[in-house]
């Protein structure tokens, strides 16, 4: 059973969010709420309800346990006192988690007196510093930011060392319906993906075509060439030039290009004719229809 303690007492660099929001005094200060450096039991110790990840990977968190085995818990959770005499962690749950997980039963902690405001903003910022995060953690993240505290765009992503447009392309998640929000919580669709779909207006066909990705595994790009497909205005009567034997050429060519099959144009004389698009399997056939945007949802 590991022991409770640990060797070495080097403190990390928190972000400088976390630094900026609670503060901590260096050794030697005097100050009657600097704060206390201390171990305390695991059990001791309760989640903060701010905590904005919605879930942990518990293979990201097996690796952090083993890591805390090897070399302790380095850099201190955050904590302060609650009315029932138990501490609640304003920063580090995943450390506290994966702490218990490798069995220790005391963690290194630094107590701190902090609103529920404070808990609140140092929770949600410690967490966007983190690479690891969900897309729809960190869009909740921001948003609650921006609604409490008042933040711009910008002002956020001043204050947690990011581009104002990184903040405005999370907020945007938060505009997709329920369902598709909830797959990319599960990693089913990407923050790519996510992105593209907010480019379609219709909510009917941001479902139908989150769907589609889902089960047809499409790529960003692959999505982003269907929903173009949907946006090219409908061309008719277009037969001028048709007839030039070269041109009829070159449209096969490229149509081929396109579609990465064989394609053939077939032309009357009065400009009339058929588009001729091969296909040697069911499943080519479905990947056709996806790229030229089909979906039996749109009739």
């Amino acid at each position: 059973m590991p022991k409770g303690t640990e060797t070495g007492t080097r403190r990390t660099a928190l972000g400088l969010g976390l630094d900026a929001l609670i503060p901590l005094n260096e050794p030697g200060e005097a100050s009657p709420s600097a704060a206390r450096h201390v171990f305390l039991p695991v059990d001791h110790l309760t989640p903060n309800p701010f905590q904005p990840r919605s879930s942990f990977d518990e293979q990201a968190l097996a690796q952090l346990s083993e890591s805390i085995r090897e070399m302790g818990v380095i850099q201190p959770l955050i904590v302060r006192p609650t009315q029932t005499g138990s501490y609640q962690i304003v920063a580090g749950e995943r450390r506290w988690r994966a702490a218990r997980m490798a069995g220790y039963t005391t963690v290194p902690v630094i107590i701190r007196d902090v609103s529920d405001s404070e808990a609140l903003e140092t929770a949600l910022i410690e967490n966007l510093q983190r690479e690891d995060l969900n897309p729809l953690d960190t869009a909740e993240a921001y948003e609650t930011l921006i609604n409490r505290f008042s933040y711009t765009h910008e002002a956020l992503a001043k204050r947690i060392g990011k581009d104002r447009s990184n903040i405005t392309n999370y907020v945007r998640l938060l505009k997709l319906p329920d369902p598709i929000k909830e797959d990319v919580r599960n990693n089913l669709l990407s923050m790519g993906h996510a992105r593209t779909l907010l480019s379609v207006e219709s909510v009917s066909k941001q479902l139908h075509l989150s769907r589609q990705t889902v089960r047809r595994r499409l790529s960003v790009r692959e999505l982003e060439r269907i929903i173009q497909n949907f946006k090219q205005p409908k061309r008719n009567h277009q037969t001028k030039d048709v007839t030039d034997h070269s041109r009829v050429s070159g449209l096969e060519k490229g149509l081929s290009r396109l579609l990465s099959t064989k394609v053939a144009v077939r032309q009357n004389a009065n400009a009339s004719g058929r588009l001729e698009i091969y296909f040697h399997s069911g499943e080519e056939l479905d990947r056709l229809l996806a790229l030229l945007g089909y979906t039996e949802d749109f009739s």
